[in-house]
């Protein structure tokens, strides 16, 4: 016989008695082992609990209120530079002369998406997708009320732009925490 197939009783001590038989189960004795000895280890049960980085998604939701903070703020001021620039003097939902209390909102409204997300991870089977569907209504809802609400056409456009990037901000970044952090059920 060649030294590919050896024979059992030369190869003893062999832990595969020369060959590789893939189509075997893990787990399963060896037709050929001694009795008694198991060759691989069993599998430890997955337990069901919730497996959550509390510590990274905290840093998160502090991280995404930081960048909704300054988001809010350059893209206040941004409007306001333009709404100057064309001359259009309107005011609007937040306000002519502080463009950080966008800001302010916006990291108030991250923190508190942070804690609603985390209210879903305790509560129901998939999180990421409830807060998905409910951020998003969300932030429709801020784009749309500006329009309902501004006296002008041009100050609902201002706050529709303003409000709309920072829930997208929120939305995309806490998304991005929970998928990094929460290793739970499906």
């Amino acid at each position: 016989m060649s030294d590919r197939y050896p024979r059992d009783s030369d190869n003893r001590d062999v832990g595969n008695y020369g060959y590789d038989d893939r189509t075997r189960a893990y787990g399963r004795q060896e037709p050929y082992a001694e009795p008694g000895v198991q060759r691989y280890a069993p599998q430890k049960p997955a337990s069901s609990g919730l497996k959550f980085d509390v510590g990274p998604f905290i840093g998160g939701v502090v991280a995404t209120a930081i960048t909704t903070f300054i988001a809010g703020w350059v893209a206040t001021a941004i409007v306001q530079a333009v709404y100057n620039r064309t001359g259009t003097s309107v005011f609007w939902m937040y306000g002519l002369e502080d463009p950080w209390i966008a800001g302010v909102y916006g990291a108030l409204a991250a923190i508190l998406a942070g804690a609603f997300m985390l209210l879903l991870f305790q509560a129901v089977p998939s999180p990421n997708t409830f807060f998905s569907w409910i951020a998003g209504l969300v932030v429709v809802a801020i784009i749309v009320l500006p329009f309902l609400a501004a006296g002008a056409i041009t100050a609902a456009f201002g706050s529709a732009i303003v409000n709309g990037l920072m829930g997208f901000v929120i939305v995309a970044l806490l998304s991005t925490t929970a998928a990094k952090t929460y290793h739970g059920r499906p």
